[in-house]
């Protein structure tokens, strides 16, 4: 909310804790293929780490949804794990399913689908991946909540600072065409 926004809305399948929800901010429960928002309704849309969990080929029509939504113009800031060979294999989910992309595969997705890229970038590093496996081990196996260690956080927050070619988190910044 402090970064220029007056209104959030937030949209996932389950909602739980809304009513803890600050000021401004609005939760509803929907599926990213079929948003119960007007054409054009919204200024910028963010998806982190959203479309891996898609099912397989269904991309395409959330993204032409999202697009529906966004005034022209409109930013899409986007997340999703990067294909990276050293970081893919330290992703147990990926094992199971959970897709991981390309630079070139989400450039051509997002382009198919009316957005014009305005930055592409891979974040995170080695650390990260190795603290992605400590937050599923404590989510997934001790059920729990992960302990911060103040040190690890601030060297991964560091490596999110600069484009990196093997990174964890691939990050799009795109705009709504007017197509």
């Amino acid at each position: 909310m402090g970064k220029g926004f007056r209104d959030y809305v937030g949209v996932d399948r389950v909602i739980v804790g809304a009513d803890r929800a600050n000021i401004g901010t609005k939760f509803v429960e929907a599926s990213v293929f079929n948003l119960p928002f007007l054409d054009s309704a919204f200024d910028s849309v963010c998806m982190f780490d959203v479309i891996e969990h898609l099912p397989r080929h269904s991309e395409r029509a959330a993204l032409a949804e999202v697009r529906r939504i966004l005034q022209f113009g409109g930013k899409l800031y986007f997340s999703t794990p990067h294909a990276s060979p050293f970081h893919t294999p330290l992703d147990p989910v990926w094992w199971f399913g959970h897709r991981h992309y390309r630079r070139a595969t989400l450039r051509r997705l997002l382009m198919s689908e009316g957005f014009a890229i305005e930055r592409v970038f891979v974040a995170g590093g080695a650390l990260e991946g190795l603290e992605h496996i400590r937050h599923l081990v404590y989510k997934h196996a001790l059920h729990r909540p992960q302990p911060p260690i103040a040190f690890i956080d601030r060297l991964v927050e560091r490596a999110h600072g600069a484009d990196h070619r093997f990174g964890m988190t691939l990050f799009v910044v795109a705009a709504r065409r007017s197509i």
